[in-house]
């Protein structure tokens, strides 16, 4: 009886099929989708979840919130290496990998400018000027230097060679009280170079040209003079040195007359425990030239040579630091030289003026046209690096280990944290600012930051054994903000701050104390690093170690097993050492606002997007991704039951006085109700069928996958589907009675005629209350998809697109997502065209009467878009509703971004309700009007 149902009523079987195989089919693709979704979102997080640490331990206070890029460097000491051994031996860590931070060494490469094409070889006397014009922070930082001179002689130049009690000797074993040389050079102690005159008498050429004794000025104000004899030969000895008592002809000669300029570059040293970090990052796979570091490596003896030469790059004997040097430091710092010759007799009148008298002459002189000359401070680090590595020399002397502190920021109302200046009110130790006389750019007061002196200690230089490229360490770039070797540099916030940078990232110069931090750029063993803190008699040697950086073993993607192995050896560190730990598995590079304020040399404030660790970044992704899902999900199932208990419901109705006379026949209730369902779960085993056989091409063309497990549910879920949207038809037939449904229908009270097209229109929505609640709810559920989704999405991106690990997932997930919500929405528009298309079937003899009695096309065209808008209306409004409600439920919030969205897809759903009633419009016009009102 069942088939003979379906096939003597082919129509309306055809309609429950179709919505069947509709909604089934669309469930599984989508289904795919925000499996697709799932299965992007996960593959992504697992691919970029992890840095290359997984635990980061150190000895200060925990820190709440966002983790600085410097946390790993932040401390100097505090961990033991009997710490640092038990954390390796805790079972579950794969690699513990030390670091002891030692400070920042002034490291000084050769810089230098030949200036032998300005010299006039006819002049018995000359003086060349280098002026220094220097640049940083992108150009916004400019200092117009003091000059450096030259002075160049015929007449025989002696160079100090030593001292006798209260007496400098000079190289011809000329002596002068101290306090007569100090007097005729004011400010700088004496000692300088002293020119035989014709006559016989010797006058001292200053060393320095002192416009103004102010410490302030010390860059700007004070002048270095380098004293040259040009020999008969026509080579250049250097005459500004101290021969330690040898003759001034142990001063090699040269052709080229090549001066040296003060520079020096503020370079963090660090130690490492090298087989621990190749393990870690990769650092060994880095190494460019020379070799890798090792374990054995230690500090050794340097031989003697003298500080004859201004290209001296360490002291007399002393000890070497062994080092890995990075060949790019990331600095960011140009010195633009123009070189000129002095003309008129200034030269003459050089010897014996006094320093202050001296700042005047030269600057007051004439000059030929300038050469200009171009430095970049990263170049010159680089070539001296070079050339050390080729000839196995040190690459610098170091005087002081110095240890700026953390960044100190004060938060704003606005929200942006203002950059603090470190420099305090501290006395400085004039020794310390010495050594770090020649940074251009630095603001002073670096004995507030902790120095480690390495003054009257046996003298100390780094020896690169090798150099390493920081970008070929291995690193995440989700996680760049724990890269220790290539930290992610400061960006403009702002449209302002990006157009004074060029759009380019802030990098350091040569102010140790300037911003941003520096990563290490000189790594040595813990052996060397013990071995110099012991030489010093530092309290660091028996914790010297500022962090460990580690990473656990058996994790090859991010789920709860992952991080309960690894909270699992972080308790155990804890126990073990007592110590601070910090779980950076899963987390991401997050941009914070900060105010960086004007500096001293004409740098404007910036506001700029620093780089900082957000912990969990990545659960909260998969997190956010699975909840996302099951709403999808859920509204699908939703919209697909509506449309298959609609077309199940019109059938049952249709058939009410089939079922009536099965009633008179004898059939109980419950044997309807079963008719009813036997019926429906029949098409729904055939639309399930088709729709698995249909899921994988479509899931092809829409660009997602299915699995073979989800085409095969579409059958069960079909069925289900059927039989759970026929229940209330089915019990509803099961309440057919055989007296009432025969008869016929009473005429019911008659109300107030419908006095426009419009007023006929909602009089026959409300006619059937059900179907019209049906095809509202249909789309409501797509409005409110729409809405919903997007606030989640909008809550995603908010929440986690501002890392780089959200950025990679959720521009993958975004594709899918719009898919699926399209076909929610798309469902919804269909079910209010279900129910347009059953209205029209269901009222077609009253259709028929009216375009008898002279109705136009036209008019009733117009009777059924008047429907279909209250349909779409009433849809549109529980929608919206909805959608909001939920999002101020679920997200916490409703801003204007949704307020706007939900206004445009009511608009959009509206014409989407318009264009469905056109089937239903051509279906108007193909009612067979005589035969419909003859069988009335």
């Amino acid at each position: 009886m069942v088939w003979s149902q379906l096939r003597n009523t082919p129509g309306r079987s055809l309609a429950v099929f179709a919505a069947v195989l509709v909604a089934t089919t669309g469930f599984t693709v989508l289904t795919g989708a925000a499996s697709t979704s799932r299965l992007i979102a996960q593959g992504s997080v697992d691919g970029q979840f992890r840095p290359s640490y997984d635990i980061l331990v150190h000895s200060s206070a925990p820190v709440a919130g966002l983790l600085d890029q410097t946390r790993p460097t932040a401390t100097y000491g505090g961990i033991g290496l009997d710490q640092w051994r038990r954390i390796e031996r805790i079972p579950g860590v794969e690699v513990a990998a030390p670091l002891a931070v030692l400070g920042l060494a002034d490291i000084r490469p050769d810089l230098r400018v030949d200036v032998t094409d300005q010299i006039d070889r006819s002049a018995e006397r000359q003086v060349v000027e280098v002026a220094a014009r220097i640049s940083g922070d992108r150009g916004l930082s400019r200092l117009t230097a003091a000059p450096t001179y030259v002075y160049v002689s015929r007449r025989p130049l002696v160079p100090l060679a030593g001292q006798s009690g209260r007496l400098y000797v000079y190289a011809d074993g000329t002596r002068v009280s101290q306090s007569t040389s100090a007097a005729e050079c004011p400010g700088t102690g004496g000692g300088g170079t002293l020119e035989v005159q014709p006559d016989g008498r010797r006058r001292q050429v200053c060393q320095t040209a002192v416009g103004s004794f102010d410490p302030d000025a010390r860059r700007t104000g004070v002048s270095d003079v380098q004293a040259y004899q040009l020999l008969a030969d026509g080579r250049f000895r250097l005459a500004s040195v101290f021969t330690t008592g040898r003759p001034a002809s142990a001063v090699p000669a040269t052709a080229r007359l090549e001066v040296r300029l003060p520079a020096v570059v503020p370079v963090l040293v660090a130690g490492i425990d090298p087989a621990a970090e190749a393990r870690l990052v990769g650092l060994d796979r880095a190494v460019r030239q020379g070799r890798y570091l090792t374990g054995t490596d230690a500090v050794a003896p340097v031989p003697p040579f003298n500080r004859l030469f201004p290209s001296s790059t360490a002291g007399p004997a002393g000890r070497t630091l062994p080092v890995l040097a990075a060949n790019d430091l990331g600095l960011d710092e140009r010195i633009d030289l123009a070189v000129s010759r002095l003309t008129g007799p200034t030269a003459d009148r050089v010897p014996g003026t006094a320093t202050e008298a001296l700042w005047t002459l030269l600057r007051d002189s004439a000059k030929t046209p300038p050469r200009a000359v171009q430095h970049d401070l990263a170049q010159v680090y680089r070539a001296r690096l070079d050339a050390a590595l080729a000839q196995q020399a040190p690459l610098s002397g170091i005087l002081a280990l110095l240890r700026p502190g953390p960044l100190a920021y004060t938060q704003q109302p606005d929200g942006v944290a203002r950059v603090l200046p470190r420099s305090g009110a501290d006395p400085t130790d004039p020794a310390i600012e010495d050594v770090w006389r020649d940074s251009w750019l630095g603001a002073g007061g670096v004995g507030t930051a902790d120095p480690v002196s390495l003054l009257g200690q046996s003298e100390w230089s780094v020896t690169p054994v090798g150099s390493f490229a920081p970008d070929a360490v291995d690193a995440q770039a989700a996680q760049q903000a724990l890269d220790l070797y290539r930290p992610a540099p400061p960006v403009g916030a702002d449209a302002r701050s990006r157009d004074l940078l060029g759009d380019r990232p802030l990098l350091p110069g040569d102010d140790p104390l300037g911003y941003p931090h520096r990563p290490p750029g000189l790594v040595t063993s813990l052996t060397a690093a013990g071995e110099l803190y012991a030489s010093l008699g530092s309290a660091m040697t028996a914790a010297p170690l500022s962090s460990v950086r580690v990473r656990v073993a058996g994790i090859d993607r991010f789920d709860e097993v992952a991080r309960e192995r690894v909270r699992m050896v972080a308790d155990e560190i804890v126990r073990q050492t007592g110590l601070t730990v910090e779980i950076v598995l899963g987390a991401a590079t997050v941009r914070s606002p900060v105010l960086l304020p004007a500096g001293p040399l004409g740098r404007p404030d910036l506001t700029l997007s620093e780089a900082r660790t957000r912990k969990g970044v990545a659960a909260e992704i998969v997190t956010a991704v699975d909840r996302k899902n099951v709403l999808l999900l859920g509204l699908l199932l939703v919209v697909c039951a509506l449309l298959v208990g609609n077309a199940v419901s019109t059938a049952v109705r249709v058939r009410r006085r089939e079922l009536a006379v099965l009633a008179c026949v004898g059939w109980p209730g419950w044997r309807l109700s079963l008719l009813i369902l036997a019926e429906t779960t029949a098409l729904g085993l055939a639309a399930g069928l088709l729709g698995a056989g249909l899921s994988g091409p479509l899931a092809q063309l829409a660009g997602v996958r299915v699995s073979g497990t989800v085409t095969l549910l579409c059958v069960p879920i079909a069925v289900l589907l059927t039989a759970a949207a026929s229940t209330l038809p089915a019990l509803r037939a099961a309440r057919t009675r055989s007296a009432e449904a025969l008869q016929a229908s009473a005429a019911p009270a008659r109300r107030a005629a419908a006095r426009s097209i419009a007023g006929l229109a909602a009089a026959n929505l409300v006619r059937v209350p059900a179907r019209t609640l049906a095809g509202a709810v249909s789309l409501a559920a797509g409005v409110g998809a729409v809405t919903l989704i997007a606030a989640a999405l909008w809550a995603f991106d908010d929440g986690m697109v501002g890392s780089l690990l959200g950025q990679a997932v959720s521009v993958q997930v975004r594709g899918v997502d719009l898919v699926a919500v399209g076909g929610v929405l798309l469902f919804g528009v269909l079910g209010v065209a279900d129910v347009l298309y059953l209205n029209v079937r269901e009222r077609s003899a009253e259709f028929a009467t009216l375009r008898a009695v002279g109705w136009p096309d036209a008019a009733l065209n117009r009777l059924l878009l008047y429907e279909a808008l209250g349909v779409g209306a009433l849809g549109c409004v529980l929608g919206a509703a909805a959608g909001l409600g939920s999002t101020a439920l679920l997200v916490g919030r409703v801003d204007g971004r949704l307020a706007v969205l939900a206004l445009a897809v009511t608009a959009a759903a509206l014409l989407l309700t318009v264009l469905a009633a056109l089937v239903p419009a051509i279906l108007i016009r193909r009612l067979p009007t005589a035969a419909l009102l003859s069988d009335e």
